[in-house]
């Protein structure tokens, strides 16, 4: 394995990254949607192990930036981390994960961040796991009767939800900021390819909405959000949910633990909630000093084990799945 070349990829090549990409999931066109429309992509961040003319091996880093207690910083999503059977246990993945690091580093990303079920790996590569707080709603009939008006979102749609999502999320930590480029790419690809977009309209207005997908052999509510005073919208929604796209499955998944007053309304409607804890979410920081500089704090008091519940406090931090990577 000494002479294979590590590098990062040139635009050409995207199709050979895609071809290995195909290998693991047999859906080449799960992977091409991101390369296409996510705009946290890039070329020079795309990295592979080349054996001669062939890619055996790749990830890329995908750019995110999220709000931590209100300032926004830059986070490095990796994904797509994949080598080709003839090709693993000779540290590939490890050494690509290496170079990725100093890649950010240098372009000056403030943190890391990956979803993997191989805790002990990418922990000894520097990830660390953090809890995050799900609630996983059981599968039951549940009535979506309400004053609200369900509809399909459309593309008309988009200012009001955008207002909704930067309402909902002010004061949390970890929620991706989103500017309207943002909104048009991740569209096109987080519920590869389908989703369920939902709004909800009082007297016209908008005032809640949630998305929803099968993920992971799972119904999943990507992302959901209202307005002050809305609850029983986003109730509806979600009981809506329930009764039509995700019947189907045994429940949803949802990230409902930031909305204890939305959870006991379910409740109230004789659903069966249970929380889940989440520790497949790694994080890691890439410069300790330009993150304490944004954040305002001492570089010195990034370095303890507690670090990411200080940063991103389960019970009111939130990363949504609609922008997994």
């Amino acid at each position: 394995m000494s002479d294979l070349d590590f590098r990062t990829i040139v635009p050409h090549e995207r199709d050979a990254v895609l071809d290995l990409l195909a290998e693991w999931l047999n859906d080449r066109a799960f992977f091409a949607r991101y390369f296409e429309h996510d705009v946290g992509y890039r070329d020079a961040l795309c990295f592979v192990a080349a054996d001669g003319k062939r890619i055996v091996s790749t990830l890329q880093v995908f750019r995110r930036r999220i709000c931590v207690d209100g300032v926004e910083v830059q986070v490095g999503g990796i994904g797509n981390v994949f080598t080709t059977a003839a090709y693993r246990e000779h540290g590939i993945a490890s050494e690509l994960l290496t170079r990725a690091v100093a890649a950010m580093d240098a372009h000056g990303f403030d943190l890391s961040l990956l979803f993997a079920v191989r805790l002990a790996f990418y922990g000894r590569l520097g990830w660390q796991s953090h809890v995050r707080h799900l609630v996983f709603v059981e599968g039951a009939p549940a009535h979506d009767d309400g004053p609200s008006a369900l509809a399909p979102f459309v593309q008309r749609d988009l200012d009001a939800v955008m207002e909704i999502y930067d309402a909902y999320n002010t004061g949390r930590s970890g929620p991706t900021v989103r500017d309207r480029r943002y909104w048009l790419g991740q569209l096109h690809h987080a519920g590869n390819p389908h989703e369920d977009f939902l709004v909800a309209r009082r007297g016209g207005e908008i005032v809640a909405y949630a998305r929803g997908a099968p993920l992971y052999d799972v119904y999943v509510v990507m992302e959901h959000g209202h307005l002050p005073g809305h609850e029983d919208a986003l109730v509806q929604l979600l009981c809506h949910l329930q009764t039509t796209a995700a019947a189907a499955f045994p429940g949803m998944v949802t990230q409902l633990a930031i909305a204890p007053d939305v959870q006991e309304r379910l409740r109230r409607r004789g659903l069966t909630l249970r929380p889940v804890e989440d520790v497949f979410w790694m994080w890691r920081i890439i410069s300790p000093e330009r993150l304490a500089a944004k954040l305002g704090i001492d570089a010195a008091s990034l370095d303890t084990e507690d670090v990411f519940h200080r940063l991103l406090p389960p019970e009111r931090s939130v990363y949504w799945m609609a922008d997994r990577f």
